[in-house]
């Protein structure tokens, strides 16, 4: 049986899942490629051979060529801007790029930022309960300072302490620890 220009096999963008890019997207992607190099970008998909779609003629080679652009940038579905750049990026190229080009041009463009929200600002009551706890660990560290003592007891033992440890008792205590010797501060008001 001789086969129409109407193959049932064919697809366009339109059919294609819902993972591929949204007709006008590809429309666009290539309304833009021919643009910039005309008949480069038009020739190098045309195959010659119609099918009718809707009361239309349309050539196979470019329904192909845009299904297949469709499902290969579909990845990008989420970051137009991507797209959008690197269409812009191809005005600097003398040639169109191939599929696989585009792609390298969508992915070596930078993701938007997003702007971060600013930090949640607590109420009053909130903020007076924080500083009533801070108070009340500052009435406890003026008294108890075992904690501090004890990394003394190690640091002058040998014991690799961290810096913090070592800065956070020292202080508390009122010394300099340094070189493995222990020693009041001395004050710059004396």
């Amino acid at each position: 049986m001789p086969r129409s220009n109407e193959d049932s096999t064919m697809t366009t963008t339109a059919e294609q899942s819902t993972a591929a890019l949204p007709d006008s997207w590809v429309e666009r992607i290539f309304d833009r490629m021919q643009g910039m190099y005309g008949s480069l970008w038009v020739d190098r998909w045309r195959s010659g051979e119609t099918v009718q779609r809707g009361g239309r003629q349309f050539d196979r080679g470019l329904l192909n060529a845009k299904a297949t652009w469709a499902e290969a940038l579909a990845g990008f579905a989420g970051q137009p801007e991507r797209i959008g750049r690197a269409l812009e990026s191809c005005r600097s190229k003398s040639l169109p790029p191939t599929l696989p080009e585009f792609i390298e041009l969508c992915r070596n463009q930078v993701a938007e930022q997003r702007v971060a929200l600013p930090p949640p600002v607590p109420d009053a009551d909130r903020r007076a309960a924080n500083l009533e706890r801070a108070a009340t660990v500052r009435i406890r560290e003026s008294g108890d300072r075992d904690w501090a003592h004890q990394l003394r007891r190690m640091y002058l033992a040998g014991d690799r302490l961290l810096p913090s440890q070592i800065a956070m008792a020292s202080e508390a205590l009122g010394e300099v620890w340094s070189g493995g010797r222990c020693a009041p501060r001395v004050s710059e008001e004396a």
